[in-house]
């Protein structure tokens, strides 16, 4: 029963559409006709394509190179590693300042005939957004700027002009950001070089003032010259006694001895207070002397270490600076294109002939299945 309703619901639909095939034809034909009219007068639009690349740029090799490897990792986290994606540029590309930049260049409020509308440069801009595509090839890593315009002289210029912009901007930008960078690690390298210089005169004023120059030298030695005033005060009293048991302490030999002992006292006690030039400060002076020359030379050590640290890191600052002169390559320049990108006339007259033929059939069969059962619809409604 129900094949025979479906059947009996297909054959009613066939013979509908053969009763008004004219007029399915007529709707289609006039469809169709109208369409091909129609995008005839519709102008050419014409697509101009850039494609760039950005520089590869690491900041470790020169610091691998001088440092040797050491505390690279540190410096890779402060200046960057390899750039590799364009979420820079298309940040710039999508940016008012860009795009507006690119309206007032080329006149397009005029071009596009929006000087009446109530806010001219946001139509434009609206309009050049539609006229404009940025992509990022994942393949082989490039960035096409595409601009769509009737003139494709002016899409070619307009194509080239975003490069420049991007240039433009792209480098104040990141100009700015190494200065600063580089101002900062500049900065920082004066106050620690300025810091072992005091150290270092700090150094040379305590020698002055003390007569010491190496006391991590001249301790030993004086040490050892102890050692050996001791050893003759040693020698000289056993002398001094052996001849006072023999000849009394009259006697010339004894006076000479005696003579002896104190000579090398008086040197011994010269040493200890600071009488001699291998240490020519007191006993008493000594360990605060010494505390001193350690304090200065473990800062002076800890300063030459960073001062070794930060200078590639200037150095580093500085070339960088300077390798922002330029942010990307242009690896192929727009040219004007000699064949339109839009409208597809063919498409359209496909498209518009097929929905009139769609259109007209659902009419047909709408009217068909409307006649047939009008009266039940008016009984319905009409109880």
């Amino acid at each position: 029963m129900t094949d025979t309703k479906s059947a009996e619901i297909f054959w009613s639909s066939i013979r509908a559409i053969l009763a008004q095939k004219w007029l399915i034809i007529g709707i289609t034909g006039f469809t169709g006709i109208s369409a091909v009219i129609i995008s005839l007068f519709l102008p050419n639009w014409y697509l101009a394509e850039t494609r760039l690349l950005i520089p590869g740029q690491t900041s470790t090799g020169l610091l691998s190179s001088i440092l040797g490897g050491r505390s690279t990792s540190a410096a890779s986290s402060l200046l960057g590693g390899i750039v590799s994606d364009y979420q820079q540029e298309l940040a710039i590309l999508n940016s008012r300042t860009l795009n507006q930049n690119v309206v007032e260049e080329f006149d397009l409020i005029t071009i596009y005939d929006l000087s009446d509308g109530e806010s001219p440069m946001k139509d434009a801009l609206q309009e050049l957004s539609a006229n404009t595509e940025f992509i990022v090839d994942n393949e082989y890593n490039y960035l096409s700027i595409q601009v769509y315009d009737q003139d494709p002289e002016r899409a070619a210029d307009m194509a080239n002009f975003f490069v420049s912009e991007l240039n433009q901007l792209s480098t104040d930008l990141s100009t700015e950001t190494a200065k600063s960078y580089r101002i900062t690690v500049e900065k920082r390298y004066h106050e620690i070089d300025d810091s072992l210089n005091s150290v270092l005169q700090s150094i040379r004023e305590l020698q002055q003032n003390t007569g010491i120059i190496d006391l991590t030298t001249q301790g030993p030695a004086f040490i050892e010259g102890l050692t050996e005033w001791r050893s003759q005060i040693f020698l000289a009293e056993l002398e001094f006694d052996n001849l006072l048991y023999l000849y009394g302490p009259n006697h010339s030999q004894t006076r000479a001895a005696q003579k002896a002992v104190e000579n090398a006292r008086e040197s011994y006690d010269r040493a200890l207070e600071g009488g001699e030039r291998i240490m020519p400060i007191s006993q008493d002076e000594l360990p605060d002397v010494a505390f001193q020359f350690a304090e200065l030379q473990v800062e002076s050590v800890i300063l030459s270490s960073l001062v070794e640290f930060a200078r590639p890191l200037l150095e580093e600052a500085r070339l960088s600076e300077e390798r922002s002169a330029k942010s990307v390559q242009v690896l192929d320049p727009a040219i004007p294109p000699t064949e339109k990108a839009r409208p597809w006339r063919a498409a359209i007259c496909v498209a518009s002939t097929l929905s009139g033929l769609m259109l007209s059939l659902v009419y047909v069969l709408f009217m068909a299945w409307w006649k047939n059962n009008n009266s039940l619809i008016n009984s319905r409604l009409n109880p």
